[in-house]
């Protein structure tokens, strides 16, 4: 008996003259009529699909994981798949006995009924016990589900459920087969608490560590398999730093991120026989190269790390960190970007497609050979909030990523991780006047943030402020405080503060409404929920509460409030038209030179 465990595919067929047996510490069959009639359609479709395709075709089923036990196996996981398969063959057994062919054995270590009922299944038994009653349930569904079927489907379905592999076009199910060192019921606890599923990565690690795949001798194997599950380890440790993931990731997935590794390795392994769809497509792959052929398990590896390492020198290359993880949050696949890779000559002819690639959709009318600051002044100047947002939100991300880009005496990085990490709104810097909070509750929200702000430090500021201006400030403090703790709340006395607010804090209120990209900034949509449109100097305080705090700000966006962009700084507290336009003016110079190579490669 062996002590390492092996893996498989294996043929609906080969299982036939096999015995498994059911510990206690499985719980019976729970199997409803929607999973079994699933499993039906699936195994037709893949059916009508194979009929023109290759006689390699097959359909693959998830994995069972097995451990010998005396003359049969004991079933660690896939109880419920192997009963399923089990009944169909039970209501197709008059047809199998056609061609000779039979069930395999299933027993119960504390079930003893259950193997009796399941060779006769008498569905007038099923209120005996809850066992019986989904068994029954299920035979139910797989019968009336035949008998929509053609009369002589059985046999086409009998056949590609049981044909052999040298038929082909035939139904497979992964066979894990764990060693005896294995503690069966921590590798059960493991796979059903949560239901934590076999996924690739786990089963093309088992590929790789596969004691048969190595062909030297018992140390030297030993070392070989030893290296590749330290590197292995190596890689998945390294994936779940969630600065190197989000860089090359928008998936929130907090383990198997080594999936995205393989998937790379495997995109140019063959696909013939294996579903396009089929969520083990990477595995199959995988064992599919390592069948009937020189094993090549090192070389396959070496790929695989050649991935690995390609990621790793583009995330410790600090302009393609910028260039590739913007495009990575604009949806472009790594695929792509590899293919990209590949296609180019030179890191420098990279660095200069990747930069082609953020320029396309962003500036369409124009040839990036040809593109001049007026050209960029031009488009950023006909976008409209209320139009273009989507572009508006691309651009000023792009904004932020060239800003850090641009500075070569930093090490900064734009934190890709922490941006992923909440949703994203574009906000008016200065805001519209005439949206004032609505609702009783947003109109209290709008208060307390008056009454924050409106403290000693933050009202007395002596080259922008007089006596009357901080007098004002404090009776709005008091009238929002008396409001706010009135039992009944006076919505006519808020608009009156509203108004009061308005006057004092934004005395631009009256300009039209400015919904130009100058006026617009990146922030996450619980800060931009809680303003309640707040009239400039409140934003400003709140950013710089959160900066004080190491929230993640994004810089264009503190540097917006901080009002670093703004040619007169004199009134740091109001946000006029003429900030609007040095802010857009900003905006187009950074853009403008980012796309000519500024951080890039100049």
């Amino acid at each position: 008996m062996s002590n390492n465990n092996e893996l498989v595919l294996k043929p609906i067929s080969a299982l036939l003259n096999e015995s498994f047996y059911i510990p206690a510490y499985q719980r019976g069959y729970r199997w409803t009529e929607r999973q079994v009639t699933e499993l039906l359609n699936d195994i037709k479709e893949f059916q009508q699909q194979a009929e023109e395709g290759s006689r390699d075709a097959f359909y693959c089923l998830q994995p069972i994981v097995v451990k010998k036990y005396n003359d049969s196996w004991e079933l660690v996981d896939g109880q419920q798949r192997l009963t399923t398969i089990f009944i169909i063959l039970t209501c197709l057994k008059e047809v199998a006995a056609l061609f000779g062919l039979g069930r395999y054995k299933l027993s119960y270590e504390t079930r003893d009924n259950s193997a009796a009922f399941l060779e006769d299944i008498k569905t007038e038994l099923s209120n005996e016990n809850i066992d019986f009653f989904h068994i029954s349930q299920a035979k139910q569904a797989i019968e009336q589900w035949l008998a929509k079927q053609d009369p002589t489907y059985k046999v086409k379905f009998l056949q590609t459920l049981l044909n052999s592999d040298e038929m082909g076009k035939n139904v497979k199910i992964i066979w894990y087969e764990i060693g005896q060192s294995e503690n069966a019921t921590a590798v059960f606890t493991r796979l059903n608490i949560g239901k934590i599923p076999l996924v690739n990565a786990e089963l093309v690690k088992a590929l790789f560590l596969k004691s048969s795949n190595f062909s030297k001798s018992h140390d030297a194997k030993h070392l070989q398999q030893l290296s590749i599950a330290q590197e292995w380890d190596t890689i998945e440790k390294r994936l779940q730093d969630d600065a190197f993931w989000y860089f090359i990731s928008n998936n929130s997935y907090k383990t198997n991120r080594i999936e995205l590794v393989l998937n790379l390795a495997a995109k140019d392994l063959c696909t013939e026989g294996i579903q396009q769809n089929d969520p083990l497509k990477t595995f199959l792959q995988f064992n599919q190269l390592f069948t009937g052929q020189n094993k090549g398990i090192t070389t396959e590896w070496l790929k695989i790390k050649q991935c690995y390492m390609t990621l790793e020198e583009w995330y410790n290359d600090r302009a393609l960190f910028h260039l590739i993880g913007y495009l990575i949050t604009q949806n472009m696949s790594i695929n792509e970007l590899f293919l990209l890779h590949k296609q180019s000559s030179s890191k420098l002819a990279f660095k200069k497609a990747l930069i082609l690639k953020i320029f396309n959709p962003l500036f369409p009318s124009f040839s990036l050979d040809d593109l001049s600051l007026e050209s960029v002044t031009e488009t950023l100047i006909q976008l409209s909030y209320g139009r273009d947002r989507q572009k508006i939100q691309k651009i000023l991300l792009l904004f932020n990523v060239a800003s850090l880009l641009a500075n070569s005496k930093t090490n900064s990085r734009f934190q890709f991780d922490r941006f992923k990490a909440e949703d994203w709104d574009i906000e008016h810097i200065r805001s519209v006047a005439s949206d004032m909070p609505n609702s009783k509750d947003k109109q209290k929200v709008w208060l307390k943030n008056v009454v924050e702000y409106i403290s000693d430090e933050n009202t007395f500021e002596p080259n922008e402020r007089s006596v009357s201006y901080i007098e004002e400030a404090q009776n709005i403090k008091r009238a929002a405080i008396e409001l706010l703790e009135c039992k009944l709340f006076d919505s006519v006395k808020f608009e009156i503060i509203f108004q009061k607010v308005i006057e004092l804090y934004d005395p631009h209120s009256n300009e039209e409404v400015d919904d130009s990209i100058g006026n617009l900034t990146l922030l996450d949509s619980y800060t931009n929920r809680s303003y309640q449109n707040a009239v400039f100097p409140i934003k400003r305080f709140r950013i710089i509460a959160l900066d004080k705090r190491a929230t993640f700000v994004p810089l264009c966006t503190k540097n917006v409030f901080l009002k670093y962009y703004s040619k007169q700084v004199d009134k740091m507290l109001f946000w006029g038209a003429k900030d609007s336009q040095d802010h857009q003016q900003a905006i187009s110079e950074m853009i403008y030179s980012f796309l000519g190579g500024k951080g890039v490669y100049l």
